[in-house]
């Protein structure tokens, strides 16, 4: 076995030591290295976040704000008793009477977000006193849609009175979603 000069061994061990330093930096550093970029990449997306906050959280707010005003209109649950106190105050205060209110099955509307609850009512009034109910109906917070309407049976009760059967259909709604 013949002796290695120094030359031989120097060269040797610079490509030992290349070939260690190139495996460190394939196997470790690089990784290292990417998992670095990814940390600071992510700290400076959280930092942007955490800038936008306050305006998001005010946003938020609103949005809560905005909710609480929409849910009135189409709430969360159907609330047909209560809808039909509401109903019954109106038409009491017009001095109309009530014959009958049939609620049918509610069912989900095209855009899927909220239901449609129908509803068939009657009612016996005076042709000025019924336009005063679907008024005031019409003001009512809660969104209550008159769709279809009949007048029937006209009774004279005296020269300036005339009494008729209306028949409508109306529709409310609410959300789809459960209550928090």
């Amino acid at each position: 076995m013949e002796e290695l000069s120094p030359k031989k061994v120097i060269v040797g061990a610079a490509i030992v030591f290349v070939l260690i330093i190139f495996l460190w930096y394939y196997f470790y550093y690089s990784d290292t290295s990417a998992e670095i970029t990814r940390l600071r990449n992510d700290i400076s997306r959280l930092y942007k976040y955490k800038e936008e906050l306050p305006v998001l959280m005010a946003k938020y707010k609103n949005a809560q704000k905005e909710f609480a005003q929409y849910s009135k209109k189409l709430p969360l649950k159907e609330e047909i008793p209560t809808l039909l106190v509401k109903l019954n105050g109106i038409i009491k205060s017009q001095d109309v009477e009530l014959l009958s209110f049939r609620p049918g099955k509610a069912y989900l509307a095209k855009s899927k977000l909220y239901y449609v609850k129908p509803i068939n009512i009657s009612m016996r009034a005076t042709y000025v006193n019924c336009g005063s109910v679907f008024e005031r109906v019409a003001k009512m917070k809660r969104l209550f849609k008159v769709k279809d309407f009949s007048l029937s049976n006209p009774k004279i009760v005296n020269s300036h009175k005339v009494l008729i059967n209306v028949n409508f259909s109306a529709e409310t709604y609410y959300f789809k979603g459960k209550a928090k």
